[in-house]
């Protein structure tokens, strides 16, 4: 971020006091005050909670000129675009309005009733989707069939295989709009999109699965 943009950033935090009286914790989510650039990004605060690896970053983004919240799930990172605006008052307004319930719902994500698009695709009856180990190849399942959590565009988190410690996971994806199954791992945080996967119905998924995922969960950890 280049100098002047991020000696504007601080000058109007300060001028609209921005954030000056945020709770030091909501939901078991704990504050942490950044204010400070990273990348081309100027990071205000987070709100995080290490126990359910789950959080989010507010800031304002250099490229864009906007001002977002990026949520994470798990190694999963997207923005909630109700809050994008390049008006800072204007994300002053949103996040006093929201900022306590979208981290309710942030603590609540994975406890959610089952979609009605998945519950056709009967998600929930799907044998295979209950019987998945805890644990595989070192890998732990972070999110499994009978609790997907929805992301955005259309997307649900159906599996999720995640090892925090090397910051690697394997993400399985359903998309209503689509109405496909695609796999993505990320190895220390890099994404890498995997077509193994690829399925439009269970008995599909199912069959990929088999052959696939533990093979993609020893080339993550390689």
């Amino acid at each position: 971020m280049n100098e002047e943009t991020k000696n504007k950033i601080a000058a109007q935090a300060e001028e609209i006091h921005f954030a000056e009286n945020l709770p030091a914790e909501i939901e078991g989510f704990k504050l942490k005050k950044i204010f400070a650039p990273v990348e081309d990004k100027f990071i205000f605060f987070t709100y995080v909670a290490d126990e359910i690896h789950c959080g989010l970053t507010t800031y304002f983004h250099e490229e864009t000129t906007e001002f977002k919240v990026c949520q994470r799930i798990g190694l999963t990172e997207f923005c909630l675009t109700n809050f994008f605006t390049e008006d800072f008052k204007t994300f002053q307004t949103l996040l006093d309005a929201e900022l306590d319930g979208v981290i309710k719902n942030l603590r609540g994500c994975r406890d959610k009733k089952l979609n009605n698009f998945l519950r056709e695709k009967k998600i929930d009856t799907w044998t295979y989707g209950k019987d998945l180990p805890v644990t595989l190849e070192g890998f732990e399942l972070f999110i499994n069939p009978a609790a997907p959590v929805e992301v955005t565009n259309g997307s649900f988190i159906v599996i999720n295989y995640a090892d925090f410690a090397i910051n690697s996971d394997f993400v399985l994806y359903y998309n209503i709009y689509t109405d496909e199954f695609s796999g993505e791992s990320r190895i220390n945080g890099a994404p890498h999109v995997s077509y193994s996967f690829d399925a439009k119905t269970l008995t599909e998924l199912e069959d990929k699965l088999k052959k696939n995922l533990t093979t993609e969960l020893q080339a993550i950890r390689r």
